[in-house]
């Protein structure tokens, strides 16, 4: 039986608690819209792998009191996908976050292009950050995944590429490029992984972003014969590796 689930703040569990108290915007959630009571049972998740199972005690608006029944650790259900993406206008930005939490993508790096179209705030940049951490946490509730992917603050694409993991495949999306498919980018790589992917600003990349991308070891590759809209790309992209993992595995298995 699926339960209804409530997220909490990462590692609010450990120890040995035998109960808790939830608050603000979930309690509102669990009081308001799921119109929750005592004896209830729910799940609680911190996006890092904890799971726990608990009963409704109280209800004492703001708070509602739970008791512990069960807590254990889960699989890491993320898929091996880095992706780094240019910042894109608030809506399309935060439709990402969510359908990249949705497939399982690991790790996020919005990133600032010549391109952007964003003009980005420095003294705002936290906010951003709270803003896509709710959109994915709303977004881990609702896939019942057990982990959190890691978004980062808005950097530049030279500092993204920094961070790339020295190991796995690299590919870039690109418009330019005719030939060679997202899939055969990633075979020309031996499938390894961890894989990141690389898409592109509205305006496209210049052409000293490509040749820095190609230098940091990035394949380039297309989505197909279409022109895509950057947020389609990614998520495409996303869709279409995590459907060839799930391949690999059942050929390896």
């Amino acid at each position: 039986m699926c339960f209804t689930r409530f997220l909490i703040s990462p590692h609010a569990l450990s120890g040995t608690l035998s109960t808790f108290t939830l608050t603000g915007r979930e309690a509102h959630h669990l009081t308001h819209v799921k119109r929750l009571g005592p004896g209830d049972l729910v799940e609680l998740i911190d996006g890092s792998g904890i799971l726990a199972k608990a009963k409704i005690i109280s209800i004492n608006r703001p708070e509602v009191g739970l008791q512990i029944v069960e807590v254990s650790k889960q699989l890491n259900d993320c898929l091996p996908i880095n992706l780094i993406i240019a910042l894109l206008k608030a809506d399309h930005m935060g439709w990402i976050i969510q359908k990249a939490t949705e497939l399982g993508v690991q790790t996020i790096y919005p990133v600032i292009t010549q391109h952007t179209v964003v003009k980005v705030n420095p003294e705002k940049t936290d906010r951003y950050l709270v803003r896509w951490k709710k959109i994915a946490g709303q977004a881990l509730k609702q896939c019942r995944g057990n982990f959190m992917p890691n978004i980062y603050p808005v950097i530049s694409l030279e500092d993204a590429l920094g961070k790339v993991p020295c190991a796995g495949a690299k590919i870039l999306l690109w418009e330019s490029e005719k030939k060679r498919s997202l899939f055969t980018a990633w075979k020309d790589q031996k499938n390894a992984i961890p894989v990141t992917v690389i898409t592109g600003p509205e305006g496209g990349f210049i052409r000293e972003e490509i040749i820095a991308c190609k230098e940091a070891g990035f394949n380039t590759a297309t989505m197909g014969i279409r022109t895509l809209r950057s947020e389609t790309a990614a998520i495409g992209s996303v869709a279409a590796l995590a459907t060839m993992m799930t391949s690999d595995l059942e050929k390896k298995s």
